[in-house]
């Protein structure tokens, strides 16, 4: 009845957990956890063989692939970057060699028959999007590749597996943190089980439940972690909803849940809704850090904050990128990568962010990360707007002066002019930011200056107060002093 109740009259604050709830819970989070865990490895080994043989057999025939968010596997020709497919990517196999295939064939599956196939070429018939049948004769030729195109092969697989796995471990040591040290705590638990499903559907398990046939777990755990990050988002750090109106996120979440998850919904409308609605909870975290007295809880929604905020634009980023590319065949390899990584770092941002909230390392340098972090995204910005607005002008110029394109050129000098502009541009941005949004330890840092100033013009015992607190501010002491050698004047 009290589950019932929570529902119709949502409370105003999440009450601690009773001991016999979290001795329950906890030995259920640790077995999802050794189940997420599981599913991070088997996904990472799926990973790397597709990578290394079910993409390149397929690829020897002439095929390419793509796999759809419900697990439909469409195939066509395949066809150089840059290139248009005598077959686009928008049929299914019905039969190779002549033996009918299952409807719901798999890459890997496919991968086999035709590793296994004896005709030569085989023969492959696929159904158009009309209904119509085709037929493909392909000869398995070994693809050749350069040294460079290896490492650079290598470069993308790998470096797309170490920011994933770097992800997964991030929110899973997180969670663990959160569900050992504050078992009781409602907040706590909602953000360690969420944790918990974003590992299991995040990358690589996201590829390995597409490409085995079960979209439908990605769905599942989507919806179940939404619901819990977006009711742990609303009342952290202490169970109370800030404003009151969040605690109806509690009945609300979950058809909002289920619509950001649902097979039957615009993906681009889900991803809209589902990120802007966290921003919009995340948003509510202005007021209650208004409403905290100067202290560690500022500090610790300052940290949270922040680590929630960068992580879901970086996310963000990865989607609107995703997006705007459209169709698989404007993706490069590198362009997929960039994808990849974006989404990856902004799970384990959100993470980093709350653990350093938890364990309180380095907690009140939160205005210094958040102020820096802020300065280098703009320099990056300008610097990227420079390098390409040159790169289009030496290009123009090299094509009118010389008579014809030259790439190379024109990358060298937009990388020679975007260099130099570089480190001016970091020195301005990074002292403006630190002038008028500077935290305590950049008080210390430019206090040099005004102390040699005012032992020019204020009496010892003046300086000393002055140093002492802006000190006092940067390392928050619970008691401080000045000691003189000599009793201080007095009026």
């Amino acid at each position: 009845m009290s589950i019932v109740k929570a529902f119709l009259q949502p409370p105003a604050r999440l009450r601690s957990l009773p001991d016999h709830w979290a001795n329950r819970l906890r030995p259920l989070w640790m077995v999802l956890f050794g189940l997420a865990v599981l599913t991070v490895m088997v996904s990472t080994i799926y990973a790397v063989r597709a990578s290394y043989y079910t993409q390149p057999v397929i690829h020897e025939f002439g095929l390419d692939f793509d796999v759809t968010t419900s697990s439909e596997l469409l195939v066509g020709t395949y066809a150089p970057q840059g290139e248009t497919p005598t077959v686009p990517l928008k049929n299914k196999v019905v039969s190779i060699d002549g033996n009918p295939v299952p409807a719901d064939l798999q890459v890997s599956q496919l991968a086999k028959r035709l590793d296994k196939a004896e005709g030569n070429p085989v023969k492959i018939a696929l159904r158009q999007p009309d209904g119509k049948l085709i037929e493909l004769s392909q000869e398995r030729h070994k693809v050749a590749i350069s040294p460079a195109d290896l490492n650079e092969r290598n470069f993308r697989i790998w470096t797309r597996l170490a920011t994933a796995l770097f992800a997964c471990v991030a929110l899973l040591a997180c969670g663990m943190l959160l569900a050992l040290r504050r078992p009781n705590d409602p907040v706590a638990m909602l953000l360690a089980f969420a944790f918990i499903a974003i590992v299991a559907v995040g990358d690589p398990p996201m590829q390995f439940w597409l490409w085995t046939g079960k979209h439908y777990v990605i769905d599942i755990l989507g919806s179940v972690f939404f619901y819990l990050l977006l009711v742990g988002l609303a009342a952290f750090p202490d169970g109370v909803f800030v404003p009151r109106a969040l605690r109806w996120l509690i009945p609300v979440g979950i058809p909002l849940a289920i619509f950001v998850s649902s097979p039957a919904v615009n993906e681009d409308l889900q991803g809209v809704v589902a990120i802007g609605g966290l921003f919009a909870v995340l948003a509510c975290q202005v007021i209650r850090f208004r409403r905290e007295p100067v202290g560690i809880v500022r500090q610790q929604i300052k940290w949270a904050g922040f680590g929630f905020a960068a992580g879901l634009l970086l996310v963000l980023a990865a989607v609107v990128l995703a997006a705007a590319l459209g169709d698989q065949s404007n993706f490069t390899p590198l362009l997929s990568l960039a994808v990849l990584v974006l989404f990856s770092l902004g799970l384990a941002t959100m993470a980093l962010g709350l653990i350093v909230a938890l364990i309180r390392f380095r907690l009140w340098e939160a205005d210094t990360v958040i102020t820096r972090s802020a300065a280098y995204a703009v320099v990056t910005l300008i610097v990227g707007v420079v390098w390409a607005a040159s790169y289009d002008l030496v290009k123009l110029v090299i094509t009118e002066v010389m008579g014809h394109d030259s790439e190379a050129g024109a990358t060298t000098v937009g990388a020679i002019i975007a260099a130099g502009v570089f480190s001016p541009t970091q020195s301005a941005v990074l002292g403006w930011t630190r002038r008028h949004f500077g935290g305590p330890l950049d008080q210390i840092h430019d206090s040099a200056k005004r102390l040699k100033s005012w032992g020019l013009t204020e009496s010892p015992e003046e300086v000393a107060t002055r140093a002492l607190s802006i000190i006092d501010q940067a390392a928050h002491p619970a008691a401080s002093a000045i000691v003189l050698d000599t009793a201080m004047a007095t009026n």
